[in-house]
C-alpha cells in the first residue's frame, strides 16, 4: 500500500508536469505564430491535453503568457541580483551583466520574441525594464563617475540610453537569429562591450 504522502507528492508533481508542458508550449507557439494568431486549440494540439485542463491552471492565453514573461523574467532577474550580492564592486557587477545575464537572456529567443511582440499590453514592460534599468544604472553611475564622456548625462538621459539599448539589442539578437542578416549573438556582444568600454573607460 502507497504512503499518503508519498501519493501526495507524486500527484504535485504530476500537476506542476502538466502546468510546465501548457507553460513550454504556449512559449514556443506565443513566439512563431505570435500571441493573437495563437488558439488555446493551438495549445490544446501543441500539449495533447485535453482543453479542460488548459483552463484548470489558466484563466485564459493573457494568464498564461503574463505567467511565462512574470516567471522567466523573474528568474533571470533573480539570479542576476543574487550575483550583485557577491560583487565587491561596480566593475565586477558589470562584467556579470556582459557575461552572465545578456547571454543568458539571449540564449532564450522566445522570451525575447514575446517580450517584444504584441503580447507586450500583457506582460508589464514597463516594470520590468525599469527594475533592470534602475540595477544597472546604479552600475554605470558608479563607474562613470571619473568619465567625461559620461559627465553631461542626467539620470534621465542616462536611464532613456540604457532602455534604448536594452530593445535595440534584444531586437537585434532577434534578427540575427530569425533572418538571414549576417550578424551573430556574438557580433552584438562585442560591439556593446566596445561601446562600453569607450564611453566609460572601463575593460569589460
Amino acid at each position: 500500500m502507497s504512503h499518503p504522502v508519498i501519493c501526495l507528492r507524486m500527484a504535485r508533481s504530476k500537476s506542476e508536469d502538466k502546468r510546465l508542458l501548457i507553460l513550454h508550449s504556449s512559449k514556443s507557439l506565443f513566439s512563431q505564430k505570435g500571441f493573437f494568431n495563437t488558439s488555446i486549440s493551438d495549445i490544446v494540439r501543441e500539449t495533447g491535453l485535453p482543453v479542460g485542463t488548459i483552463y484548470n491552471y489558466f484563466k485564459n492565453k493573457e494568464e498564461i503568457v503574463r505567467v511565462i514573461v512574470e516567471e522567466g523574467w523573474t528568474d533571470l532577474v533573480g539570479r542576476l541580483e543574487a550575483a550583485f550580492e557577491t560583487c565587491t564592486g561596480p566593475s565586477e557587477k558589470l562584467r556579470i551583466v556582459m557575461d552572465q545575464f545578456l547571454p543568458e537572456l539571449f540564449k532564450d529567443l522566445d522570451l525575447i520574441s514575446i517580450f517584444l511582440a504584441e503580447a507586450v499590453e500583457f506582460t508589464r514592460i514597463e516594470e520590468k525594464i525599469d527594475k533592470l534599468t534602475n540595477l544597472i544604472f546604479s552600475v554605470l553611475k558608479n563607474l562613470s563617475s571619473g568619465s567625461n564622456a559620461m559627465s553631461n548625462y542626467t539620470r534621465k538621459d542616462m536611464k532613456t540610453a540604457l532602455v534604448v539599448y536594452f530593445l535595440g539589442i534584444l531586437n537585434a539578437v532577434r534578427l540575427s537569429t530569425k533572418s538571414s542578416i549576417n550578424l551573430s549573438v556574438d557580433d552584438i556582444m562585442h560591439f556593446v562591450k566596445l561601446a562600453i568600454s569607450e564611453s566609460l573607460g572601463v575593460a569589460v
